[in-house]
């Protein structure tokens, strides 16, 4: 029976001195989904990448990929692709070289859709690389991480130096080759969560180097709901539901709740007021200033 997990993050903590990235962090990544590492810049992202990576040693807990420990362990790295924030081809001079070496370093690497990718992200094939833009290097990056075919796939910020064009064509890229490639789990590492909401399966939150939630989208919004209307109406309706944000806009009252489903229920189905699910960016920022507000007593 195959494993329901592909990467298992059990109470991982790292320090760097007195700062502690990452705090007893544990997660389960399902199989076959594309995942969303969500948090601010500094919430521990990059340093639990580097240790699923095998590139840094946990001070503690154990990461594994398909149950093998990744530290040191070949096997298990060897089911990954990671695809840093930070475009890096040392002394390749093409593409083509780019891809020599790749075909080397995934067993499943897809020689027909690299060079089908770089078609459809414009890349110029014959030129030398380092005079590729930052936006054409992120590209070719990309390329890599879908060309891999890796079970585990993960992307850290994907975005960066990308035009609002690419953005959507990598998102649109990563949906079909999803799809395509059945069992296939992507993890997406990112601040930018409007940006990458529409492709997830499944969100992972995380701030201060500590988990904040997870679970799929739909696990994620149920039980949030912004009603907007008149003030009195609005207060009225949403009396005793947990307030996470309270906004006034253009002499409208806006409020962001959590409450039961009945009481959802009953407010969607009221005309007074407009409603809808609370986003997820929306949703992380509700949930980490509240946290902030916990930790600052």
């Amino acid at each position: 029976m195959q494993q329901q997990n592909i990467l298992t993050v059990d109470k991982v903590s790292r320090s760097f001195g007195k700062t502690r990235a990452l705090k007893e962090f544990s997660i389960r990544i399902p199989r076959g989904q594309i995942v969303g590492l969500l948090g601010r810049n500094g919430a521990g992202k990059s340093t639990l990448l580097r240790i699923v990576g095998g590139m840094l040693r946990p001070n503690a807990g154990k990461v594994r990929i398909n149950d093998r420990k990744v530290w040191d362990n070949a096997r298990a790295l060897g089911q990954l692709c990671i695809i840093g924030d930070t475009p890096d081809f040392g002394k390749l001079l093409k593409v083509k070289d780019l891809f020599f070496v790749c075909a080397g370093l995934f067993k499943q690497w897809d020689n027909a859709l690299a060079r089908a990718l770089v078609k459809r992200f414009d890349l110029p094939e014959n030129r030398r690389i380092k005079t590729f833009s930052r936006g054409m290097q992120t590209s070719l990056m990309l390329t890599v991480g879908l060309a891999s075919r890796a079970p585990l796939t993960i992307i850290d910020e994907p975005s960066l130096g990308l035009d609002a064009v690419m953005r959507e064509r990598f998102y649109d890229l990563l949906l079909e080759q999803s799809r395509k490639d059945e069992g296939r789990t992507f993890l997406i590492s990112t601040h930018l969560i409007d940006e990458v909401a529409r492709t997830l399966d499944y969100a992972v939150m995380i701030d201060d180097g500590k988990l904040l939630c997870e679970g799929t989208v739909e696990e994620l919004q149920k039980g949030t709901l912004s009603v907007s209307g008149d003030a009195g109406v609005v207060r009225e309706l949403t009396k005793g539901c947990k307030l996470l944000k309270e906004e006034e806009l253009a002499g409208t009252l806006v409020r962001h709740v959590q409450l039961d489903a009945e009481t959802i229920q009953s407010i969607r189905s009221d005309k007074r007021v407009r409603t809808a699910l609370i986003g997820l960016q929306r949703l992380f920022v509700f949930l980490t200033e509240e946290k902030e507000a916990e930790r600052n007593g």
